[in-house]
């Protein structure tokens, strides 16, 4: 009965769970990623769809190379529903909205909490001909390894 109630709250953990990303420009050359993930799944995919994003958002600008600047990260977990389990006996007659009888039990309720993962970045874009491009991210690089998430 335990492995039971453990195997639906993990279940319904890995339901409620989602990645989000959010851009605003910045500059011609510059945006903000804002990644927010819940759920054992996404929460650790959240750097790797941060990264995905930067090198998709420096191709569709028509530069090749991107940099990460001011990176911010936390983590915690967020209320996501209750389990409750409920075992009795005796017998309930049901008439309209009310039941009547003899009925004797016990209930339990398991709060059920789901991982979150915040990285906010702001992504600098060069083109590959620019000094800045030295030692920065290759964005066609990083989607063929991340392309994947």
């Amino acid at each position: 009965m335990k492995r039971r109630l453990v195997l639906s709250a993990l279940l319904f953990v890995a339901l409620t769970a989602c990645a989000t990303t959010n851009e605003m420009p910045l500059a011609k050359n510059a945006v903000r990623l804002d990644t927010n993930a819940s759920g054992l799944l996404f929460t650790s995919a959240a750097g790797a769809i941060t990264m995905k994003k930067a090198a998709e958002a420096t191709l569709s600008r028509g530069y090749t190379h991107f940099r990460l600047d001011q990176a911010q990260t936390a983590s915690g977990s967020q209320f996501v529903g209750m389990n409750t389990h409920t075992s009795g006996y005796g017998t309930a007659n049901v008439v309209g909205n009310s039941v009547y009888g003899n009925y004797s039990g016990s209930s339990f309720s398991t709060p059920m909490y789901a991982p979150t993962r915040q990285i906010g970045v702001t992504v600098i874009m060069f083109h590959a001909n620019e000094a800045g491009a030295k030692g920065a991210f290759d964005a066609a690089e990083v989607l063929a390894k991340k392309g994947k998430v």
